[in-house]
């Protein structure tokens, strides 16, 4: 019954991965950059100070990607995340399905001949990274961390593997926190993002499954 549930949440869910955000017009980017409006992209990722005196901790191995502005790419994450509480299985499903959400819409941008206006990074040790040559508009900055976590399944007993087909056993996890951010650009400008443990978009986890196939 649970594999029968989490597959209809999977199917409602990736109807929008299905679909796909449209490509944005790119045309306004282009204009910008002929007429020489190019900014600069500056972002910081950190967790705020407990004390007045401590200093704020950058988080590390956050993967930054800048991408054109999207009304409907924001509103399909908007949708899916509002289905996160809905039941136990889409919770567990939400935080793949954000992220394969945003991978098809950068391959959308991709398909148009634009490529060149998605731009990722990942963050240095200080928690920063910056985008350079960046077209004066409107964009969308989207950032991933991943912190896992392993588990160590539970043996099958003996015979089990002979008597029954056992399903796959979570082997771990990895907890996704996701940032969701407009971003405007005006030309010879530095725009300064944000991301701090306060205005995550949000949390979701990641389950690392293995198989345990039945022995002949």
């Amino acid at each position: 019954m649970t594999r029968v549930i989490l597959a209809v949440v999977l199917a409602v869910l990736t109807t929008a991965v299905a679909l796909g955000a449209p490509a944005p017009p790119v045309d306004s980017y282009r204009a910008a950059a002929r007429r020489g409006g190019i900014g600069l992209v500056s972002v910081r990722a950190y967790t705020e100070r407990l004390k007045p005196d401590a200093p704020d901790l950058p988080i590390k191995q956050v993967v930054v990607t800048l991408i054109p502005y999207s009304e409907a790419l924001i509103a399909d994450l908007e949708r899916v995340k509002g289905h996160a509480r809905d039941s136990l299985a889409a919770y567990r499903a939400v935080a793949r399905e954000v992220r394969r959400l945003e991978e098809a819409y950068e391959q959308t941008v991709w398909e148009a001949g634009a490529a060149d206006l998605v731009q990722s990074s990942l963050v240095g040790p200080e928690g920063r990274a910056s985008f350079s040559g960046v077209p004066a508009g409107q964009w969308i900055l989207w950032a991933r961390h991943e912190v896992a976590t392993p588990l160590t399944p539970r043996k099958p007993k003996k015979g089990e593997k002979q008597t029954f087909n056992l399903g796959p056993a979570m082997v771990g996890y990895r907890t996704a926190r996701y940032w969701l951010l407009p971003v405007t650009v005006s030309g010879g400008e530095e725009a300064t993002v944000e991301l701090t443990d306060r205005n995550v978009w949000l949390t979701g986890v990641i389950e690392e499954m293995m198989r345990q196939d039945a022995t002949p």
